[in-house]
């Protein structure tokens, strides 16, 4: 069964208090987009294989792709064996939740693989993700979503009408753990000070761009281009501009791209998962 998983920016991101596991409790709204990575997912004799095209992503236990299938094992006698293949075009360490959509997708394509009577439920399913990664239960329900605690409560949204954006990817990458961890060296010593002086749509923006003052020059650039908005997704590097017309984004592409090459033109997307080739035990399920 092939998917697309597709990736998701950040339209706000409010870090909260520092919880006892060691994680932050958020609220975001977080939105899909259409860039997406591509990943087949069958059953096997047994065991679990995790191939991809992009080298240097993992394929062992460290993959999140990977703990998904063993997840979904350990919960279901029907499977004995998973194998899946991952094609790349999410970014890595991007702030885009590529690593989370493609566990999300391993998740929805195993789940719609098992004969019906022993699929697990939606809210099972979100909250087998919610144990894998604070990303995967947005990506199994995609559009756009209120996100909070860890990321395990998700809230869909009104959709927006149709909107483009301009992802600028530069050529380094930020660690998620590094990033929050700057942030708490920031704030955590000022009691309540993450919501009194922090401020813009993306809380962690000024830790990163404090490391990465790149960060800040391509929101410049993209607003001088025409971008009604320009803001940092999740832990970034990636940088998104908004655009309301297809056309004046398509230029706006074009002329940024000419600086850095790794750049996309997206549009909102109403769903997490999009199966691309049909699943008798599925007929008639959506992502």
């Amino acid at each position: 069964m092939k998917l697309k998983a597709f990736a998701k920016i950040n339209l706000s991101l409010r870090v909260l208090s520092l919880r006892d596991d060691g994680f932050h409790n958020l609220e975001s709204l977080m939105q899909s987009v259409s860039l997406c990575d591509y990943v087949t997912v069958e059953f096997a004799a047994s065991g679990i294989e995790v191939t991809c095209d992009d080298p240097r992503v993992p394929v062992g236990p460290k993959n999140i792709a990977y703990k998904a299938a063993e997840k979904l094992l350990g919960m279901s006698d029907e499977v004995s064996g998973v194998r899946v293949h991952i094609e790349k075009r999410i970014p890595m360490a991007a702030g885009l939740a590529g690593g989370s959509a493609d566990a999300a997708a391993v998740l929805f394509g195993l789940n719609s693989l098992i004969p019906r009577t022993s699929q697990l439920t939606p809210k099972k399913l979100l909250d087998l993700g919610g144990q894998i990664g604070s990303d995967v239960s947005f990506c199994l329900t995609g559009g756009i979503c209120l996100v909070e605690g860890r990321g395990e409560k998700v809230t869909q949204q009104e959709p927006w009408p149709k909107t483009y954006f301009i992802l600028v990817k530069p050529d380094f990458e930020v660690s998620t753990k590094w990033a929050y961890e700057e942030f708490d060296k920031m704030f955590l010593p000022k009691a309540d000070a993450p919501l009194a002086h922090n401020e813009g749509k993306n809380y962690l923006e000024l830790p990163v761009i404090g490391k990465f003052p790149e960060i800040g020059r391509i929101k410049e650039k993209l607003l001088a281009l025409g971008c009604s908005e320009a803001q940092m997704s999740g832990s970034g590097p990636t940088v998104f501009g908004v655009v309301n017309k297809r056309a004046d984004a398509e230029v706006i592409l074009e002329k940024i791209k000419k600086e850095y090459t790794r750049s996309y033109l997206v549009e909102t997307i109403e769903k997490g998962i999009e199966a691309l080739t049909p699943n008798p035990s599925s007929r008639g399920r959506g992502a």
